[in-house]
């Protein structure tokens, strides 16, 4: 048994949190070598460096719904406590940094006053579950996901069945046309899909990234809404008395479910459930087509007169003055409802057609774009160095360069994807983006440097398939140029409406290389 599941033998992870308290009343030297590991139950992580006593604080934000009023408080704790900065992340959530263990407990009792928490946003446990950001609203969409995502949420949080699980579990739920939850990632991803003539669901178990990734399986079952709060309990369940409890590296989902593969673990599940899932005619439902799932810009909801508008926030990075202000918009402009999106992204719903013009010039005035750019749009930065343990290279300032020198050097009119993540964790999903960017440190002349090894042609939908390692490492400060003249090469050689993804397809990891330029340095 590996040195967490001890700790978590001996006490749950929820049963940290008076613990949190009095450690942030008696402060850091206080703190048990036992208890730390636990924190991450309550969103709570150390930072980088450790030794300095700064911690990472996660809100959980189920679906990305926000209210004027948490916007706020957020707005307030980020200032107050954590620098003015705030990250919103791939999974809907927002992350303060900067925090001291004095303030933990400050943060906590105000994100509770407002109706937010930081339980289970980390941990060996059920993590923010995902949904579309425009579902209730957007006129194109299934189903209307919201009420299923919250009954869900109140089902595993807080529950203690679920709350010692061999690692994290993830979750994304959607009525969404586009599927842009990425249920091809998640542990349990749950979609809507129009089947003999009205709407059910399907569900694909065992997807994940980091540093094996694995696509998800489709189960091949047709699901009616009711049935879904059991069988992701009934999921999650096999997970946690069937999953490897003592490697971490092989404890997530994934390798349970390629180990038994999808036959045996639908009858596990079913045996869970007690009854027998209704079979799909087809083994696996029909893929997206649609490149972009990022709901950016303006567009039309379902009720007449009503727009909603997905706001750019590069690389997820923003600050306390500017969710203030998104809060005022969104009031001023709107019904005051907002959303943190996968793609750390918020888009503001409920925007009366008369109100357009104003709100684009108050976004403009706030730092915010409604109508960005293809390679603002495209990119997305896990933390990166300046705050995780696990990083190896910067990540957020080398993602706000790459988009100044991209949007100025060439015009993409196929909708790619960019990650620039800080290691080979995947936080920033670059296995599944056209171009993904993996911090590494290489030496040359003698000299450390910090480098980016380039994977091409990742994607879901129509090609479902993991970025590859074409095998050469970018200094940090020559990406921005020797993408540029990649994409470029794209656009000189596309056969007809050829997408970016089928173009690095369609070439040899040498070709690609070559197209980049020869001073890129051969990967180990």
């Amino acid at each position: 048994m590996n040195r967490i599941e001890e700790i978590k033998k001996r006490k749950d992870g929820l049963d940290v949190l008076a613990d949190i308290y009095r450690y942030s009343r008696l402060g850091q030297k206080t703190i048990s070598p036992d208890d730390e590991p636990l924190f991450r139950w309550y969103g709570i992580y150390t930072q980088r460096p450790a030794e300095d006593g700064f911690f990472m604080v996660r809100i959980r934000i189920p679906g990305g719904d926000l209210t004027p009023v948490q916007l706020r408080a957020i707005a307030a704790l980020a200032d107050e406590h954590g620098r003015g900065l705030a990250d919103v992340t791939v999974r809907q959530n927002i992350q303060l940094h900067w925090v001291r263990i004095e303030s933990i407990a400050d943060i906590l009792d105000r994100l509770r006053e407002v109706g937010l928490s930081t339980t289970e946003a980390c941990g060996d446990c059920v993590r923010n579950i995902i949904n579309c950001p425009v579902s209730g609203v957007d006129e194109n969409e299934l189903y209307d996901t919201g009420a299923i995502l919250r009954q869900v949420n109140d089902f595993f949080v807080n529950n203690r069945d679920y709350s010692n699980l061999p690692r994290k579990f993830k979750i994304a739920i959607t009525g969404c046309a586009v599927r842009c939850v990425y249920p091809e990632i998640n542990d349990v991803g749950i979609f809507a899909v129009r089947e003999e003539g009205r709407t059910l669901f399907r569900a694909r178990v065992g997807g994940g990234l980091s540093t094996t990734p694995r696509f998800s399986k489709d189960l091949g079952v047709l699901v009616e809404p009711e049935e879904i709060v059991d069988l992701c309990g009934a999921v999650a369940s096999v997970f946690r008395d069937e999953g490897d409890r003592g490697n971490r590296r092989r404890a997530r989902l994934k390798f349970l479910v390629e180990k038994w593969e999808v036959p045996r673990f639908l009858a596990e599940v079913e045996a869970r459930l007690g009854r027998r899932l209704r079979r799909a005619r087809a083994l696996d439902a029909q893929p997206v087509v649609e490149r972009d799932r990022s709901h950016m810009g303006i567009h039309r909801q379902r009720e007449a007169g009503l727009y909603y508008a997905g706001v750019s926030m590069l690389g997820g990075r923003t600050s306390g003055e500017q969710l203030r202000r998104l809060a005022a918009l969104a009031e001023e402009h709107g019904s005051g409802r907002a959303r943190t999106t996968n793609t750390q992204n918020v888009v503001l719903l409920d925007i009366g057609e008369q109100n357009l013009a104003a709100l684009r010039s108050g976004l403009k005035a706030a730092g915010f774009d409604c109508d960005p750019s293809w390679s603002r749009k495209a990119i997305i930065a896990c933390t990166g160095i300046q705050f995780c343990k696990l990083a190896i290279a910067e990540t957020k300032n080398r993602a706000a360069v790459l988009n100044d020198r991209l949007e100025k050097a060439i015009d993409m009119d196929d909708q790619v994807r960019i990650s620039v993540t800080g290691c080979p964790n995947s936080c920033g999903q670059h296995h599944i983006c056209d171009v993904g960017l993996e911090g590494s440190v290489t030496t040359i002349d003698g000299i450390k440097r910090e480098t980016f090894q380039v994977f091409l042609g990742g994607g879901v939908g129509a090609h479902e398939s993991f970025g590859r390692r074409i095998g050469v490492r970018v200094p940090s400060e020559e990406l921005a140029e020797l993408l540029a003249r990649l994409f470029a090469r794209y656009k000189e050689g596309r056969i007809g409406l050829e997408t970016f993804q089928e173009f690095c397809l369609r070439h040899s990891d040498g070709e690609l290389a070559r197209y980049m330029t020869s001073l890129c340095l051969a990967a180990d």
